[in-house]
């Protein structure tokens, strides 16, 4: 009897540490970020320790990221002992999940999926609506993970979604809750609605075009 207590002891620590390392492992797997593979072709290349220099016809794919871009210059610096950031000082042709864009200056974080443009022209399909918005900003940042936007513009952001035309000195987009906010010097016209809004800050929401603002003035056009 006393052999088979010790026995037993014995498997039932052995399930312990089993159950033990199999959650530790668990927990690493899950914090873990996933690898990625950043594939570039350019006509020239220089290489340092801490920073790579491309130039000429440079092509950039990151199909983890669902991210391509195109451009004439590009800098990929590392941040301590990772490759990190990517800046392009010059026009770029940018292409992600959902959307593009064209701007004359970017900055990208390979490992969160953040980013900046500069004077850019930003198309984003909106999967409420299906109907694509066009951002013309001075400045543009962007979220990947998790499709968010935000920017400004000097004289106004330009937003048109469909027969949604919007000015706002800033805005910004959470495009999985399909809702465009719009703050300072608001001006809406939807020519489906018939009216012209003049507003303090708005939100849109996207999939059907309603609407909600403070201190507004409407015109609306009567037939």
């Amino acid at each position: 009897m006393k052999r088979f207590l010790k026995v037993l002891g014995i498997f039932v620590l052995l399930i312990a540490v089993v159950i033990v390392l199999t959650s530790q492992t668990t927990a690493t797997t899950t914090t873990q970020k996933k690898s990625k593979t950043v594939r570039v072709s350019a006509d020239y290349v220089e290489p340092k320790s801490d920073i790579i220099y491309y130039k000429g016809r440079v092509f950039v794919n990151i199909e983890e990221d669902r991210v391509s871009l195109k451009t004439a210059e590009m800098y990929v610096k590392k941040v301590g002992d990772k490759w990190r950031t990517v800046e392009i000082p010059t026009k770029v042709e940018f292409t992600f999940d959902g959307g593009s864009a064209v701007a004359e200056k970017m900055t990208y974080d390979l490992d969160n999926r953040t980013g900046n443009l500069t004077n850019s022209t930003v198309t984003i399909l909106d999967t409420k609506s299906n109907e694509k918005i066009i951002v013309v900003s001075d400045t543009l940042n962007f979220d990947l993970e998790n499709d968010k936007y935000n920017g400004t513009k000097k004289g106004g952001v330009n937003i048109t979604k469909g027969a949604v035309k919007a000015v706002a000195d800033r805005f910004e987009y959470d495009k999985k809750k399909g809702e465009l906010y719009l703050y300072g010097a608001v001006v809406i016209t939807d020519d489906q609605k018939g009216i012209k809004m003049t507003a303090s800050d708005a939100v849109i929401y996207t999939e059907k075009n309603d609407m909600k603002a403070n201190n507004v003035s409407i015109e609306l056009k009567v037939e």
